[in-house]
């Protein structure tokens, strides 16, 4: 009888686990609230603020997943509008009155980008009505710094009330507009609504949206509401509204090159810059209207990470430093990101990790895309955020904003050892994955010419109980390759030469869970089939993956390019022919069939299952000749392989891929 019982008692008890997280959690959020703001009694807001973070996690591993969509999505809209609505009494931050400010001086014809609030011309203003807005405005010798579009929305807000609390209202129904569009896309990507908590209930985005009443969830709105076009495939409203979080703040242009599609640059071009014409309001500021943000990037910093880094070793080179290293990331990643969520997850990351401010505030930015991409890393520097509370302690007791440089460091350490360790490990929260365990493997070997390598390959994969089959798909070998594959057991098709176009026909024929391809000259390690059936089983979202490689020639030379191969393929998951791919039957499906290149096919494998999910990396498992190595200098050849393999990339992602030129630049020979 209890055994019977027990599927239901353990749901009962989990659904009780997260009740009694959900309570805490609005528990500590309330008194969050109530001793605000958060300079008044640091110790507390801290550990408060951290355990918001905690309970977050604890509500995500015990949500009940019995629930049905709609009822989820609402719980925890729900669940984070109360918390937001308890927020909103709380004391506000000095950036909050000076929205006021701007939008109401526009009222006064006064132009925001051309007088500071110290301007001897708004002193009637700051003596009379809006005194106690102006008192609280910091840096008043500055004028507005926030794009054209943020300042007429501010002045709108401020004809209907210039008030904190209706300020600070709107943001949050701002915020509430972002947790809808959150639910919308989880739902377009079929991701669980368990997810949606990650901002729902993300004290980051309570305290510093609902409390301080920062305008970052106006940009938010915007950017993800352009992104759930973008996956509609909405395009032209799509890239209108990621101009419109462009004109509410500067920081969401991260994200263009992502909402770019081939063969329309000029009509996209135009509707992103169709939301600049609210410069034309502000036309008498002439410069002026960049002139704040200037200065705030050039001369100011605070919190930051790796810029503190960069400023040590170029000193007043650092900002072209990051500006530079910010371009080079941000061409990788869109060179090989085929996930546009995904691209611009990682292009607002970096951004962040390199600006010379970073407020807690401004990871806002991130905050939603961890919904999609559970990082750990930045779940942590979002609550450790928590390390900059004795800052704003000191400055409420002296009226003095200063940092503490030492406490920056158990801000960046633990988040860069948890980014490392995700980009090459994986650090996500993960839910199961939509693949089954395999159990079979049909291994593929594309051949031409290949007589005197392929015995070996072959059999090395005899007798191995995981193995089903061996397919030898040839190119039109004329030098008894056919036979020889035969003479030990392998069965031989025939199909038209080039490599993808050999394994995509061989493919079509397989029995396999998993089908691994191999390289003629390559002989894999006898244990290497268990392991890659282990590591899949192991992780069900993996639809793929590769294995380290070594050359039989264990030269230095021959180790160097190994060791770059094997670090390219683990950092980046782009693996090439000759680290034994493999690939799930099921996955293999989805994209629908090999891709049937003649060469690059295994650059386009690898980005293909990049985009279905993070390929496993195996290290060692393959042996390979260094033949191709010992043609021609070491230097050429080198530059021959990253060149076409850049090539490549720029190609596909322009659509201008030329198959057949790189079979004939690699090989030296048309076919």
């Amino acid at each position: 009888m209890f055994s019977a019982n027990r599927p239901g008692i353990y749901v009962k008890m989990k659904s009780a686990c997260f009740g009694f997280f959900c309570l805490a959690w609005l528990a500590g959020m309330a008194v969050l609230s109530a001793i605000g703001p958060l300079g008044r009694h640091v110790p507390a807001s801290m550990v408060l603020y951290g355990c918001g973070f905690i309970l977050l996690a604890l509500m995500f591993r015990t949500f009940p997943g019995e629930l049905s969509l709609p009822h989820a999505l609402v719980l925890i809209i729900a669940l984070g509008l109360a918390a937001r609505l308890a927020f909103l009494f709380f004391p506000p931050n000095t950036d909050v009155y000076r929205y006021i400010w701007e939008g109401a001086i526009q009222g006064r014809e006064f132009n925001p980008y051309i007088f500071a609030p110290a301007e001897s011309e708004l002193a009637p203003l700051a003596q009379g009505e809006l005194f106690g807005i102006w008192h609280q405005i910091n840096n008043k010798s500055l004028a507005a710094i926030y794009p054209p579009a943020a300042m007429l929305f501010f002045r709108l807000l401020a004809v209907i009330s210039p008030t904190v609390l209706f300020f600070k209202s709107v943001f949050v129904l701002f915020d509430v507009g972002v947790m809808t569009i959150l639910a919308v896309i989880l739902r377009l990507r079929q991701l669980p609504p368990s997810r949606l908590l990650f901002y729902a209930a993300n004290p980051l985005a309570i305290v510093f949206v609902a409390g301080e009443g920062h305008m970052d969830s106006l940009q938010v709105f915007f950017l993800l509401l352009g992104c759930s076009l973008l996956l509609r495939r909405r395009h032209h409203s799509g890239i209108l509204s990621l101009g419109l979080a462009v004109m509410f703040k500067y920081l969401a242009v991260a994200a263009a090159p992502f909402f770019w599609v081939r063969r329309a640059g000029f009509i996209q071009l135009a509707l992103l810059l169709l939301p600049a014409v609210s410069f034309f309001c502000f036309m008498s500021a002439g410069k002026s209207v960049f002139g704040s943000f200037s200065k705030f990037g050039v001369n100011m910093h605070y919190n930051d990470g790796l810029m503190e880094l960069l400023r040590m070793a170029f000193g007043g080179g650092a900002l072209a430093v990051a500006g530079a290293l910010f371009l080079l990331a941000l061409t990788w990643v869109w060179l090989t990101e085929d996930d546009p969520l995904r691209g611009i997850y990682l292009a607002i990351g970096c951004l962040l990790i390199l600006l010379p401010t970073l407020h807690p505030w401004y990871l806002l930015l991130v905050a939603p895309f961890v919904c999609f991409f559970p990082s750990r890393a930045w779940l942590y520097l979002q609550a450790a955020v928590l390390f900059t509370f004795p800052v704003l302690g000191h400055e409420f007791r002296t009226d003095v904003f200063q940092e503490v440089p030492s406490l920056k460091l158990l801000e960046y350490i633990p988040f860069l050892i948890l980014l490392v360790w995700g980009i090459f490990r994986g650090g996500h929260f993960s839910d199961k994955g939509p693949f089954s365990i395999p159990e079979t493997i049909s291994a593929i070997i594309p051949t031409l010419n290949e007589a005197r390598s392929v015995g070996g390959c072959l059999a090395a994969l005899q007798g191995h109980p995981r193995i089903i089959e061996v397919i030898v798909a040839d190119g039109g070998s004329t030098d008894g390759t056919p036979d020889a594959a035969r003479a030990q057991g392998a069965r031989v098709i025939r199909a038209e030469p080039g490599r993808g176009v050999q394994v995509r026909a061989a493919a079509e024929t397989t029995r396999g869970d998993v089908l691994l391809i191999l390289h003629a000259d390559a002989v894999l390690d006898r244990e290497a089939p268990e392991r890659l059936i282990r590591a899949l089983a192991a992780d069900q979202s993996a639809p793929g993956g590769c294995f380290g490689m070594r050359f039989a020639d264990a030269s230095l030379k021959r180790r160097l390019i190994a060791g770059l191969n094997n670090l390219k393929a683990f950092s980046t998951g782009i693996a090439f022919g000759d680290q034994a791919q493999f690939v799930r039957a099921a996955a293999l499906r989805e994209m629908e069939g090999f891709p049937g290149l003649m060469l690059m096919e295994d650059v386009e494998l690898s980005l293909r299952l990049k985009r279905m999910g993070r390929p496993v990396y195996l290290r060692r498992g393959v042996t390979v000749s260094s033949r191709r190595w010992q043609e021609g200098s070491f230097l050429k050849n080198i530059g021959l392989v990253v060149g076409l393999f850049l090539r490549y990339l720029l190609e596909r992602r322009l659509g201008q891929v030329k198959d057949g030129s790189y079979y004939q630049k690699y090989y030296g020979t048309k076919i």
